[in-house]
């Protein structure tokens, strides 16, 4: 099985053929069909393992969300480069199959990390606000659900339709929702802390900038006087 599940991820779902496996773990076609009626059923069960893997890996991340001892912007940075890693390890051709081939079963992966991620997104909002560092003017249910919305649509138009890597897109995930979720004051601690690890990081350092029509972060709108 673990030797199955390393050639689909590296290669795709559709790829790998049946004497592929059995080369590797050295035996005829014979046995395989003893144990499987067809490939399908080992993509499924290999599916169905993933599914475990992804679980628990989801439990570690929500670790971190939990740990009190890191403000909400640490928490959001630390998540992105643990799902970054697992990503790492599957192609773009393994999930572009998972999602084309095997629709049924993606859609009970997503719709079980959705609703755990939700939930834990919520608490990192609130905690965001709390700390100051997070806008305040949109409910924190909008802003968990276009978090989750942005993930599902720019992965399911990028996965298998673009050259572009799992890396660069979650990077770029990153950075979009903290420009769009964080205030003036997130921003800047993003900034100054993490810029020599994202060097892409647009310098915020100039308050002219800041103060011009191109603000690339959500600032607290003036008050009036009524």
């Amino acid at each position: 099985m673990s030797t199955a599940s390393r050639l689909f991820l590296q290669y795709g779902l559709r790829s790998v053929t049946i004497d592929e496996v059995c080369n590797e773990v050295h035996i005829s076609k014979k046995t395989f069909y003893n144990y499987f009626r067809q490939k399908d059923e080992l993509i499924e069960m290999v599916l169905l393992n993933q599914c475990e893997v992804l679980n628990q890996k989801k439990n570690k991340k929500h670790a971190i969300l939990d740990d009190p001892s890191l403000n909400a912007i640490d928490k959001l940075v630390l998540a992105f480069k643990h799902w970054k890693q697992d990503s790492s390890m599957h192609s773009m051709t393994f999930l572009y199959d998972l999602m084309k081939y095997y629709p049924e079963i993606h859609s009970k992966m997503v719709e079980r990390q959705d609703q755990m991620a939700k939930e834990a997104t919520k608490k990192w909002i609130q905690q965001g606000i709390d700390e100051g560092f997070v806008r305040s003017d949109v409910s924190v249910d909008l802003l968990a659900t276009y978090i989750q919305f942005q993930f599902s649509k720019v992965l399911s138009e990028l996965i298998g339709k673009s050259d572009i890597g799992v890396a660069p897109i979650i990077d770029f995930l990153l950075d979009s929702n903290i420009r769009v979720l964080v205030n003036e004051k997130g921003y800047r601690y993003y900034q100054e802390k993490y810029k020599k690890e994202y060097p892409a990081l647009r310098n915020v350092e100039n308050k002219k900038e800041t103060e011009s029509n191109n603000v690339f972060y959500w600032s607290e709108p003036p008050q009036t006087n009524k």
